[in-house]
């Protein structure tokens, strides 16, 4: 994994029809310029990886968020789209065509952003997003990965802990691949520390809140 980032991110092809002719792969493909200009003020997000601790901290209350005076700390809000179908986010990614479609039946995509896969996006013409640089990570990875890539300082992560439940056994080490690509990001594990993986805490650019410090700090 290397750390890349929106701000150098003009677009990227992809491909829209492959076929074989004469013993050869052809495929046609389109360029994808990069639709989201993403300017925030505080540096800080919070990501959603799951609603598993719900009990704990309504994640609601985000879409609420104000942020202080001038917005200075506001969070955008990053989640899956099993998250959106419960709260608004800021900006929802999902690779499950069945959750997406829901999304848009729903009409959530008219006035939200929802990042998917290329073939996904081909399905439903302009209702997606295009995840940049298609990364290869499970869901519940992918809104750390664009907070990352938005360049968000601060990464505040709910609903990741040894309990998660994710598409990818491989879903930890994807998170602990991510916290060292972008060493000059802090991530915060929001929740338990005791529940939290090894994996993740070893790095430098990493630390650990418990809810309540979490709404202390974030003001939220």
């Amino acid at each position: 994994m290397q750390a890349r980032y929106r701000r150098d991110y003009p677009g990227e092809f992809v491909i829209t029809e492959s076929r074989w002719s004469g013993g050869k792969k052809q495929e046609n493909r389109e360029w994808v310029e990069n639709p989201i200009n993403n300017h925030h003020l505080s540096g800080r997000a919070a990501c959603l990886g799951s609603l598993q601790d719900i009990s704990q901290f309504d994640p609601d209350i985000l879409e609420q968020h104000r942020g202080g005076l001038l917005g200075s700390k506001k969070l955008q809000n990053y989640g899956t789209g099993h998250v959106a179908q419960y709260m608004r986010l800021d900006f929802a990614v999902d690779q499950d065509y069945n959750i997406i479609k829901t999304l848009v039946e729903s009409g959530y995509t008219k006035t939200n952003i929802v990042y998917t896969t290329a073939r996904n996006c081909l399905r439903n013409p302009g209702e997606f997003y295009l995840i940049p640089n298609n990364p290869h990570l499970c869901t519940e990875v992918l809104p750390i990965y664009l907070a990352a890539f938005d360049g968000h300082k601060e990464i505040y992560m709910l609903g990741y802990h040894n309990n998660t439940k994710a598409g990818r056994d491989t879903w930890i080490q994807e998170v602990a691949s991510l916290i060292e690509a972008y060493s000059g990001t802090v991530f915060t594990m929001v929740g338990n520390e005791q529940n939290m993986p090894a994996e993740w805490m070893c790095y430098a650019n990493t630390r650990n809140y418990t809810y309540r410090e979490f709404i202390s700090y974030c003001d939220v």
